[in-house]
């Protein structure tokens, strides 16, 4: 699990006496990642300086990390290359796991990029060949390293280069544990290869690409495939020796087409082998020679006869090479157009953050000025920027998306594609009423679009009118059986229903469709804790972040700890979902619960006043729904204020029936001290889809009478 959790104790009063002296002693951080901290280190028994990789004290408890430590020296260990860092030993220090490995004298790549910036072509083909080596090596031994970028390689102050850290690597023998569960992906987003990013096996050609990506990295100190052409025009106006000025342009071509032929988006048109991309790295190029004779030469040809008839020639030439120079130019936008796609929606999977949201949207913002015309880069722009308005909150994104809607290149939509646009919006921007009345009017739409069918539904269901949101869910899977979004949409309307039986169904067909995706996962877990199962519940929460780290399975996990009563157990829980999602007034709340029942009054009022005000915030941007006006009055009925409380409750129509407003109403109720009239409010939430188990175990409705 990513959360905190408490270190182990280091003693215990039946425990032998520890020995006085640990065998590695630690002298200095080098740096850290994912899995630990790597230190160099003194190793007493054989005195000498190694350096060891420490597990986090957070990762202690879990042996599953213990296994990841120990398949690190596994199949680091299976590795002879001058161009790998070799890994000895496995151990512990005050209680936590380690390995060591040789000490490399010198620095990372990573650091010296931070303070240089750019290396010359020519120092970067010879670290290019070393770098091939060792992923040579690694790659016949059946590993493919999967997080290879420059902080994972070591430059020894000799100019000998190192593959290390073997943290996230994996056999591809059949035969060799797995530790990795179902979907998830590893290694770092900038460097990973398309396939990876997609949730895909990754495979030694993933490799080459990151392989790729770190070349180019120190050619141009970016990430980018068209800084290289400006590169090679900065390296022609160069002042200095002609000659090595020469040379590095020579060396920068082999390593451009070496770069290119990595970073193909489709795996089976790159490279084949790290033997292949040796083969053109080290590929002879001839330099120009530099003797007097050559330049004698050249001057009694220019004087001769024949310079008139060589010279229309070269015209003629010229002009054919013009003509060739703009198909190669053509063909380059169209390569720098197929890249810079791969990127974005590499970077757009469904279990994305803010993160990679953002990072497709830098390509894609360059992607539309590369290309304007490109009507599918237009199409995932627009989408992304729905995306990150549900992610964030934040009405810039929605108003963003929705002037590029009514831009001139929205136009280019088809007028069905721009209409489901259109409900995406208004939907966010909680005009339900008009997502209903402008996909409705549309019959020929409605009649061939899963998406609309699904869109009206989910307009339904935050109308509060879930048995509605049903019938057009249906119309979905109808139009589209396999579509997991309206199977996932169907699970949630009848969860808030309270048919449990149901919507476990349909969140099985979730994960049938999407077996790498958390999302089925997660939502059985939210079924299994409206059913009170909260070991089952707590399950199906730790599978789904196996496959990512979503807020909302963390905060699930701390409200079945909450329900179980473990209050203290519930809090690193919902403050890692705040550390994802800072703006949910939601994450904040419960932990205000959990902090309140462990009577650490201040805290929890600080906490419930950020969650009142995140909701006074979206409140400036759109209306609020019933269930977030529900929210606001239980807020505010936390923090002492009643009567706003009551107020925020009067202002929702009597005639909605909601199961939130039912239970906020309940929550008011036990405040003022009407635990009969909180009886009613209750009932009535349970006839409105609440689940009951979650009101039998909520601690404030301990004293409610039957």
């Amino acid at each position: 699990m990513a959360f905190p959790i408490p270190a182990p104790e280091t003693a215990a009063p039946n425990r032998r006496k520890k020995r006085a002296k640990e065998r590695y002693e630690l002298q200095e951080q080098i740096g850290s990642g994912g899995m630990g901290t790597v230190y160099r280190a003194l190793d007493r028994e054989l005195n000498r300086t190694v350096a060891v990789k420490v597990l986090r004290n957070e990762l202690v408890p879990d042996l599953r990390n213990l296994l990841r430590l120990k398949r690190e020296i596994v199949l680091a260990c299976r590795v002879t290359d001058e161009h790998v860092v070799r890994v000895h030993d496995f151990g512990e220090i005050e209680g936590r796991a380690l390995i060591s490995m040789d000490w490399v004298d010198g620095e990372s790549l990573a650091r010296i990029l931070l303070r240089m910036h750019r290396l010359p072509p020519s120092q970067v083909r010879g670290l290019a060949i070393q770098i091939c080596q060792a992923l040579r090596a690694i790659h016949a031994a059946k590993i493919v390293h999967q997080d290879l970028k420059p902080g994972n390689l070591l430059v020894r102050r000799d100019g000998a280069i190192l593959v290390s850290d073997f943290g996230l690597a994996r056999s591809a023998l059949p035969q060799d544990f797995k530790i990795s569960g179902a979907g998830e992906v590893g290694g770092t987003r900038a460097y990973m290869a398309p396939e990876q990013l997609a949730g895909l096996p990754a495979d030694s050609r993933s490799d080459l690409y990151a392989f790729g990506m770190v070349l180019l990295e120190m050619l141009t100190d970016t990430l980018a495939l068209e800084a290289l052409a400006p590169l090679r025009l900065g390296w022609l106006a160069a002042e200095g020796d002609k000659y090595r000025r020469a040379a590095e342009l020579r060396d920068l071509g082999v390593l451009d087409g070496v770069i290119r032929g990595c970073l193909q988006p489709d795996r089976t048109l790159r490279y084949g082998s790290a033997d292949a991309i040796l083969a053109d790295l080290q590929i002879d190029v001839k330099p120009i020679e530099r003797s007097p004779s050559v330049l004698l030469r050249i001057r009694r040809a220019l004087n001769s006869r024949a310079w008139r008839l060589a010279l229309a020639a070269v015209t003629l030439f010229l002009g054919l090479l013009g003509y060739a120079a703009l198909r190669r130019q053509a063909a380059f936008r169209a390569a720098q157009t197929s890249q810079l796609y791969a990127k974005a929606t590499g970077q757009l999977t469904d279990e994305g953050g803010e993160t990679e949201l953002r990072t497709a949207l830098e390509s894609l913002d360059q992607l539309t000025k590369f290309a304007p015309g490109d009507i599918r880069a237009f199409r995932l722009r627009v989408d992304t920027l729905i995306r990150l308005y549900e992610h964030t909150h934040d009405p810039q994104w929605l108003q963003e998306a929705g002037e590029a809607l009514e831009s001139r290149a929205g136009s280019g939509l088809p007028s069905a594609e721009r209409r489901v646009f259109r409900a995406r919006i208004e939907l966010d921007a909680g005009r339900f009423a008009d997502v209903i009345r402008t996909l409705q009017s549309d019959s020929a739409l409605m009649s061939s679009s899963e998406a609309a069918s699904r869109l009206v539904g989910r307009a339904f269901a935050s109308s509060q009118q879930p048995g509605m949101a049903i019938q057009f869910f249906d119309a979905a899977i109808r139009l589209d059986p396999d579509s997991w979004r309206a199977h996932n949409d169907k699970g949630s309307a009848l969860l808030s229903l309270g048919r449990l039986d149901s919507a476990r169904k349909e969140f099985t067909r979730v994960t049938e469709l999407r077996p790498a995706s958390p999302i089925g996962y997660e939502n059985l877990g939210s079924t299994m804790l409206a059913a009170g199962d909260f070991a089952g519940a707590r399950h199906y929460f730790e599978i789904a972040l196996e496959h990512a780290p979503l807020s909302s399975a963390y905060f699930n996990l701390g409200v079945a700890a909450f329900f179980s009563r473990e209050y203290a157990a519930a809090i690193p829980f919902f403050e890692a979902a705040i550390r994802i999602r800072p703006n949910s007034d939601v994450y904040v709340a419960g932990l205000a619960d959990a902090l309140r029942r462990l009577h650490r009054t201040e805290r929890s009022r600080e906490s419930y006043a950020r969650a009142l005000g995140l909701l006074n915030e979206l409140a400036k941007t759109r209306s609020l729904s019933v269930t977030e006006q529900s929210r606001r009055a239980v807020y505010l009925a936390r923090l002492g204020d009643g009567a706003a409380a009551i107020a925020a409750l009067d202002e929702i129509p009597r005639d909605i029936k909601s199961r939130d407003v039912s239970f906020a109403g309940a929550v008011l109720a036990m405040l003022e001290g009407r635990p009969r009239a909180a009886n009613r409010c209750l009932k009535d939430a349970v006839r409105s889809g609440y689940p009951y188990m979650l009101i039998e175990m909520n601690p404030d409705f301990d004293d409610i009478p039957p």
